[in-house]
């Protein structure tokens, strides 16, 4: 269950940081230069945020679960 409640708050704030990231792409159309906005984007929090998200989310997914309930040696002992 706490897997899944990380999983959820992660896939939550990649989802925000992401869509933040792609309006801040919109200062394109202002008139500045890609490497202005690519700076201004990795200087803002929500760069971070998506960054740490990500590593959050692979590593709830990629570590290995026990393959058993936690419950599952009262029902072998009977």
């Amino acid at each position: 269950m706490t897997r899944l409640f990380i999983f959820l708050i992660s896939y939550g704030l990649i989802v925000i940081s992401a869509t933040h990231i792609i309006f801040y792409f919109n200062y394109r159309t202002l008139g500045y230069e890609w490497n202005q906005v690519l700076y201004y984007i990795i200087r803002t929090p929500d760069f971070t945020l998506l960054i740490v998200s990500s590593l959050v989310l692979a590593i709830t997914v990629a570590y290995r679960a026990p393959s058993h309930s936690p419950f599952f040696e009262e029902y072998r002992k009977q």
